[in-house]
C-alpha cells in the first residue's frame, strides 16, 4: 500500500537555549533542538511517530480549519511558520 503525503502546519519559536516546535493541528506533539533545521527534523520524526501510533491519517486529510488559521496569528512576527511534508 502506497503512503500518502500530507502537510501538517508547524510553529517554531526561538528560546534562550535553542528552538521549539509544535503543531496546532496535532495536540501534544513537540520537538526542541539548538538549530531550526534540527528542530524541524525532530518535529517531523515526532509527527510521523504520532500519526503512525494514533492512526491520524484520516483526520489530517481534512485540511486546516479557520480556527486553526486564526491560532497562528496569536504567535506574532517572532514565530516561524512551517508546514512539514509527512509520508503516512
Amino acid at each position: 500500500m502506497a503512503k500518502r503525503v500530507i502537510w501538517i502546519p508547524v510553529v517554531v519559536l526561538k528560546g534562550k537555549t535553542g528552538y521549539s516546535a509544535f503543531s496546532p493541528a496535532v495536540e501534544g506533539c513537540v520537538a526542541t533542538d539548538k538549530t531550526i533545521d534540527r528542530t524541524l527534523s525532530r518535529m517531523k520524526e515526532a509527527l510521523e511517530f504520532h500519526i503512525e501510533g494514533l492512526q491520524l491519517l484520516k483526520q489530517s486529510k481534512r485540511g486546516i480549519s479557520e480556527s486553526l488559521k486564526r491560532s497562528f496569528e496569536d504567535y506574532g512576527e517572532e514565530a516561524l511558520y512551517a508546514s512539514l511534508r509527512i509520508a503516512a
